[in-house]
């Protein structure tokens, strides 16, 4: 690890005012990243990056908003750096917005990437870069892949519905960012009937696949439509309109809005 990664971020759903997406999950995950970094994140920083969230003059342009797929409108990213400090960046959620289905580019994956072992380190620049090649390439998403096996998404976590009716996400002893979005839904799932498996994604795996989606907070629930210009014909949605009826759920359970830091 560099020590210009002596940082760990985690990126929440905004609405663009004063809401945000699973802001408990998303301070347990910095907490829990910070404690293996070294980095202090106590009560204290805690209410002090809440009360920034309900001070800070956070706003985005306005743009025609459809949220069929649950993308929130805006992101905002939480860094948490050395000597107690942070940084609060909000931008628009447009882009994600617009990908209604999701041609993904694969992307070897650097040394780095694998030693993260599901770590948000530092600037993300290996997954900023992924990106860059994926969009050169002709695609909206990288898929980071090592070895025949596909360890996460650039901004998002690629699920397949195996034909045995499991579905597959990457471990994160291959790489893999933990997901809140996959800890939010993995319960639902179960409970729908789809039980969730963590292991290794391979080329077989995905060509045996009847379904594909990509989840993150930006992506919300976005399907796969072809990976490195292969496109897919799944035999059936089931996982889409499952995710998405568990994301329907979590709407309504997960957004915070920040009035007072005694409301949190």
């Amino acid at each position: 690890m560099n020590l210009e990664n002596k940082s760990v971020f985690t990126t929440l759903g905004w609405n663009g005012k004063k809401s945000f997406f699973a802001l408990n999950e998303h301070f347990e995950r910095l907490e829990s990243q910070a404690k293996i970094l070294g980095l202090s994140f106590d009560e204290n920083i805690k209410m002090k990056i809440i009360k920034q969230l309900k001070i800070k003059d956070l706003k985005f342009d306005n743009y025609n908003y459809s949220n069929e797929l649950y993308k929130p409108p805006g992101l905002v990213t939480i860094k948490l750096m050395e000597n107690n400090k942070f940084l609060i960046t909000a931008r628009s959620n447009e882009y994600n917005i617009k990908c209604k289905f999701i041609d993904a580019i694969t992307v070897n994956a650097t040394n780095e990437i694998k030693e993260n072992k599901g770590m948000k380190y530092g600037d993300h620049l290996p997954y900023k870069n992924a990106f860059k090649i994926a969009k050169k390439n002709g695609g909206n998403a990288a898929l980071l892949v090592n070895d025949d096996a596909v360890i996460d998404g650039d901004r998002g976590t690629l699920i397949v519905l195996d034909k045995d009716g499991t579905a597959w996400v990457s471990s994160k002893e291959y790489g893999s960012i933990k997901s809140i979005t996959i800890k939010l839904i993995k319960t639902h799932l179960r409970k729908n009937g789809i039980p969730l498996s963590f292991g290794k994604i391979t080329t077989e795996l995905i060509l045996r696949s009847t379904d594909a989606i990509m989840v993150g907070t930006g992506l919300g629930v976005t399907r796969i439509n072809s990976i490195d210009n292969r496109k897919f014909e799944f035999s059936n949605s089931i996982l889409f309109d499952k995710v998405k009826s568990i994301f329907s759920e979590l709407i309504e359970e997960k957004w915070t809005e920040i009035k007072d830091v005694d409301d949190i």
